[in-house]
């Protein structure tokens, strides 16, 4: 027995996992018909391109495309957190909205599209300020 290894000795029976190696940063989950989501999503790549549109738009001068930008940094900021404040994202959408309404619509479509949560938030404050306009051209 002097020769033999740890993973000699390492067996595995039924319902059972051996992990060999570091795990330490890893999700590990024990039980049945678990489900792991990713919380963490890279939406600066989405915000980038949001940027570059707002730095197109020839209707807003230096200072409109720099308040235009503050609001889509508040948003991307809170974006980013695990649970997301829908009422804060509503009135910096409200805001943005004000500022400049075609950039508000290019937010709502480019960040629906991640994987995930973000989606979801997104899709209802985009639900709603579609509500509250048509409400307000009536």
């Amino acid at each position: 027995m002097a020769g033999r290894n740890k993973k000699d000795s390492l067996r595995a029976r039924d319902n059972s996992i051996v992990i060999g190696g570091n795990v330490q940063g890893s999700n590990v989950v024990v039980g049945n018909n678990n489900k792991v989501v990713n919380q963490t999503i890279n939406i600066a790549p989405l915000f980038d391109e949001i940027y570059k549109k707002v730095d197109l738009k020839k209707e807003l001068n230096s200072d409109e495309k720099n308040d235009v930008k503050a609001e889509l940094q508040e948003i991307q900021t809170a974006l980013e957190q695990p649970n997301p404040d829908e009422s804060f994202l509503a009135r910096r959408f409200r805001n943005l909205k004000r500022m400049a309404p075609e950039i508000t619509e290019i937010a709502f479509e480019t960040l629906k599209n991640p994987i995930g949560g973000v989606a979801e938030v997104i899709k209802r404050i985009a639900k709603k300020a579609a509500e509250e306009a048509a409400a307000s051209a009536k």
